[in-house]
């Protein structure tokens, strides 16, 4: 019988097709959250339009917040990454190793400290 009229089923299990489904969102759930977080951080630090200072200025009060969230996602992705991912998380920590540092005001905006 010509393959033209054989029926062509997928073999794959529906068991098996909702593994792979999961195993790669949660990989590219993963990727995600890294990417984002990343283009955030250089935003702010590695942005060749704007200083770090410029962008703390219009950020303004809600930067204590953005750093919180920032820490708190850095947190997340330690736990994620720690064991699986391990040149990822270094990464990561050296882009935090590497800006400057700064001081959180009362009212919520960040400036960089003097050198």
């Amino acid at each position: 019988m010509s393959i033209l009229g054989q029926n062509h089923s997928n073999p794959v299990s529906p068991a098996l097709r909702a593994t792979t489904q999961i195993k790669n969102r949660a990989a590219r759930l993963a990727e995600t959250i890294i990417r984002e977080w990343e283009h955030g951080f250089d935003a702010l630090w590695n942005n060749p339009q704007a200083t770090p200072a410029e962008v703390l200025a219009e950020i303004g009060t809600d930067a204590a917040e953005v750093f919180e969230l920032s820490a708190a996602t850095v947190q997340f992705m330690a736990a994620i990454l720690s064991g699986r991912l391990d040149e990822k998380l270094a990464a990561i920590q050296a882009k935090i190793a590497a800006k400057p540092a700064t001081t959180v005001h009362e009212d919520g905006s960040v400036t960089i400290d003097p050198v």
